[in-house]
């Protein structure tokens, strides 16, 4: 039996693993093998093994072989709780207010989960043909204007996705790689016929934690109509975020 002052037992490759979690967590753009063995104080053999277990339970990610190790969305999802959506809900509904408010369409605020988005918040359209979202369901991340603009700023997620759904990913990937381009995704109707949507990402602290879109009628968001929204859309996030 330990003694209290030999403190609690530490497993070495739990210990290790999580310290890796730490070094790669440190490092946004993320970090090479070797620099994250040299961090951690061990072989590159050793670390990789890790890393490679670590990229297996889909907590780190290496987006191209042999580049740089991520961090994936899972740790922020088993991280976020009840508490961090509200204080989303809170600090953005003054953005989902005015862009409502401007546009006339349903507006709402979305967070990533696995392969799916969440509902965290919505102002639906007054008027009678409008889109519906129901808070708390979800829709794919792939095929959808609020799925590729958190695919195109979420890396990590992105390699998740086309390692899960390898034909999925390469249907959308053009439009991902749009959205990453342009700083917005724009939904024509590809997720439902006579609907479209804008919608723009919501960064804090350089991660991409949420999504806010802008959905309606065809026949009332033609495509300029949806670059002219995307505009108010980030004026009014600049407005609402942690820094206004």
């Amino acid at each position: 039996m330990e003694s209290e002052t030999d403190g609690p037992r530490r497993v070495q490759s739990v210990a290790r693993a999580f310290a890796l979690l730490e070094i790669v967590g440190a490092t946004p753009d993320g970090a090479r093998l070797s620099d994250i063995a040299a961090a951690a104080g061990l072989n590159r053999s050793t670390t990789h093994n890790l890393l490679a277990t670590l990229e297996s339970l889909d907590y780190v990610a290496q987006p191209t072989s042999g580049g740089r190790y991520v961090l994936t969305d899972r740790l922020a999802e088993l991280g976020r709780g009840a508490a961090d959506d509200d204080a989303l809900r809170t600090r953005y509904r003054p953005a989902l207010e005015a862009i409502a408010a401007t546009s006339g369409e349903t507006c709402y605020l979305a967070v990533p989960a696995r392969r799916d988005y969440v509902y965290l918040d919505a102002i639906e359209s007054p008027r009678p043909l409008k889109l519906t979202a129901p808070l708390g369901t979800r829709d794919p991340l792939l095929g959808t204007a609020i799925g590729h603009i958190l695919l195109a700023f979420r890396p990590a997620t992105s390699a998740r996705l086309a390692r899960e759904d390898p034909a999925g990913w390469a249907r959308w990937r053009a439009h991902v790689d749009t959205a990453r381009e342009d700083g917005y995704a724009i939904d024509l109707e590809d997720a439902q016929r006579e609907f479209c949507c804008v919608a723009v990402p919501i960064t804090e602290a350089g991660h991409t934690r949420a999504a806010l879109g802008v959905a309606g009628p065809a026949s009332r968001l033609p495509l300029p109509r949806l670059r002219e929204l995307t505009t108010v859309a980030v004026r009014a996030l600049a407005d609402a975020g942690p820094g206004a």
